[in-house]
């Protein structure tokens, strides 16, 4: 019979917990430990494969797939559940998606992992609360929910509300959990205060638009992500990914540390991310994203520059201000530190983002 490992299955933060704050974090991992016990289960029935991709969190995993545009279904996820347990190759792209060949033979390992960020509190929880503690409001009441998860693409991910996921399945090491924890937590934060700020999340329909309203929509979102990105980095702590082991670890500690000592292409990559969409001939949002935010994600590093520059400036809840300010905020606030423009790694906006940061209204005309 499937072991759903009950015991292990949840639990508890209580993050932010200081003072008078009442927010609570709670991280489920029942979803990831169903499935990896899943996958070591030759006798898996399809009635059980059903039952664990109905799980809340597994119920993200496609949600982040729909958003990478696979047309993953709560049943492809149990029918890829079981033809893995079964030592069954993927049938389609769809069944594929979810790693479960690349997944199973780490599920042992995975499954410490689990035991471990839930045993080990002082290497996990608590340097997590407090550091995003330190950036956000020291009144913030919220009831925040994260998920553990071992399936799919993405490491961590957050949909601008209120809920954010691990995927251990890929990053299955634990200091790059708590920095994927971190980061998506802070995530979860940002979510709160979206609606107030004037930031972009998803673009509505934009049939019928005028393409003022288009511009000044798909520029926001820009600005959003660069924000969102770049102070989730800094908050979730890069520097700690120099104790990485793992290879996800390792890749991840490169890739930033050269990101940054190349930040003026992504400085110029976000200049012609402002022309592209504000062109006579706009370009899709979803085509500028996926050269900026996906792969090497070449925008996190400008984001990550601006918000530490910030941060070292105005102290932490300098940083946390922007939470509840629309995005071209955060990007004209780098114009004002004093490094501005004077070396390689302070780079001067390129014209059109000086002027989309200085134009934009807080809140798009409809």
């Amino acid at each position: 019979m499937l072991r759903l490992r009950i015991a292990l299955a949840s639990f508890v933060l209580a993050v932010l917990a200081v003072s008078a704050r009442a927010t609570t974090v709670s991280i489920d991992s029942k979803a990831a430990s169903a499935t990896l016990t899943a996958l070591q289960n030759p006798k898996l029935t399809r009635q059980e494969s059903l039952a664990i991709a109905e799980m809340r969190g597994n119920q993200g995993v496609l949600r982040k797939a729909h958003e990478f545009k696979v047309g993953v279904t709560t049943q492809s996820f149990a029918d890829a559940l079981f033809d893995a347990a079964h030592g069954i190759a993927p049938h389609n792209k769809e069944e594929a998606y979810f790693l479960f060949d690349m997944i199973k033979p780490k599920a042992p390992a995975l499954l410490k992992l689990v035991d471990e960020i839930q045993q080990s509190p002082e290497r996990f929880q608590q340097p997590i609360q407090s550091r995003v503690a330190e950036f956000s409001p020291v009144d913030l009441q919220l009831p925040l929910e994260g998920y553990i998860v071992a399936a799919g693409d993405g490491g961590g991910y957050a949909f601008g509300s209120t809920d954010f996921y691990l995927n251990i399945g890929i990053m299955d090491e634990l200091i790059v959990a708590r920095t994927t924890i971190a980061h998506e937590l802070y995530h979860a934060v940002q979510g709160a205060f979206a609606k107030e700020s004037g930031r972009v999340g998803d673009l509505p329909d934009l049939t019928g638009m005028s393409s003022e309203r288009q511009s000044c929509l798909k520029t926001k979102q820009l600005f959003t992500n660069l924000y969102e990105e770049g102070s989730a980095l800094y908050v979730e702590d890069i520097t700690l990914l120099q104790q990485a082991q793992s290879s996800i670890g390792k890749r991840q500690e490169a890739d930033l540390t050269d990101g940054i000592k190349h930040v003026s292409t992504s400085v110029s990559l976000l200049e012609m991310s402002v022309i592209a969409l504000n062109a006579a001939h706009p370009m899709a949002y979803d085509d500028v994203y996926d050269v900026g935010f996906y792969g090497h994600g070449v925008l996190y590093n400008f984001g990550y520059v601006i918000a530490l520059g910030i941060a070292e400036k105005d102290g932490p809840q300098g940083l946390a201000k922007y939470l509840k300010l629309p995005p071209e905020k955060f990007v004209l606030r780098y114009t004002q530190l004093k490094q501005y423009g004077r070396d390689k790694q302070h780079p001067a906006l390129g014209a059109e983002t000086l002027r989309a940061a200085q134009s934009l209204p807080r809140f798009c005309p409809k």
